[in-house]
């Protein structure tokens, strides 16, 4: 359902292109535009713009047995143009708001802001958003609309292929394996739990696994000398831009400082 907000921006030869807001459906169409639009900004500069898409996937799919459907309509905004065409759209945490743009439409940033603080004021009657640093022009926005920058919430680093790197090194008597040589999934839910603190479930592996990105045989694993599950690395691939995402990433904490989270990256590298 279209609601009252509306924005124009002059585009070339004095043209004025409308822009409306909508209601999210959480349909299997518009999760993949979603997707889609993402992918798109990616490959303008083959860095993150806008949300990673492996977040976009986590946050998606990793929920889908867990949450409503209501937990996504009320969490998701969009913006269209008069062609129908998705231009920007939110999404809404705890408190914490990520603004998803086309490079094309970045004069709207502003009137999205106004929509923003006006319909999803946070609980404690404030919103937090993230940019990235090399987005000097979001700050810039952010800064002049009162917002404070409360620090780094995420380390992005960016390694490109043609580079040569070192080879896979492990201890003796671990070895490297992936997701799809086990089936029984419980082991690597539990070793997820450990590592972060968390109590996921098979409903949220469920979820995961199911996300078009995801890849059972790219779902990698460090197996100790007793054959237990040790380390992993998950590598979502985005063929359209010719690049991977890894995340997460971790080490049981028995088994840290022995460089296996190291070998595993390396070890994506490689494949």
């Amino acid at each position: 359902m279209a609601t009252n907000f509306c924005a124009t921006l002059s585009a070339e030869k004095g043209v004025s292109v409308k822009i409306n807001d909508f209601d999210y459906t959480h349909s299997e169409a518009e999760i993949e535009e979603l997707r889609a639009f993402l992918v798109k900004s990616y490959a303008v500069s083959l860095r993150p713009f806008n949300w990673r898409l492996a977040v976009t996937e986590n946050w998606i799919y990793a929920s889908r047995y867990l949450e409503p459907p209501e937990y996504f309509t009320s969490r998701v905004h969009l913006w269209r143009n008069d062609s129908g065409e998705l231009v920007a759209f939110v999404i809404r945490g705890v408190n914490f708001i990520n603004l998803q743009i086309d490079y094309e439409y970045r004069s709207l940033e502003a009137e999205i802001f106004d929509w923003v603080e006006h319909h999803l004021w946070g609980n404690q009657g404030t919103i937090s958003t993230m940019v990235y640093d090399w987005d000097v022009d979001r700050q810039k926005l952010l800064a002049g609309r009162g917002y404070q920058n409360l620090g780094a919430i995420e380390d992005v680093r960016i390694y490109d292929l043609n580079r040569t790197y070192p080879p896979v090194v492990l201890p003796p008597d671990y070895r490297i394996a992936s997701v799809a040589e086990y089936s029984d999934y419980a082991e690597r839910i539990e070793l997820e739990n450990r590592v972060w603190g968390v109590s996921l479930d098979e409903a949220w592996f469920r979820g995961k696994s199911s996300a078009p990105s995801y890849s059972f045989d790219w779902d990698l694993l460090v197996i100790s000398p007793q054959s237990q599950q040790v380390a992993f690395s998950l590598v979502w691939l985005y063929p359209q831009n010719h690049t991977a995402e890894i995340d997460p990433l971790g080490t049981h904490p028995d088994h840290r400082r022995r460089g296996l989270s190291r070998a595993l990256v390396l070890e994506s590298f490689r494949r």
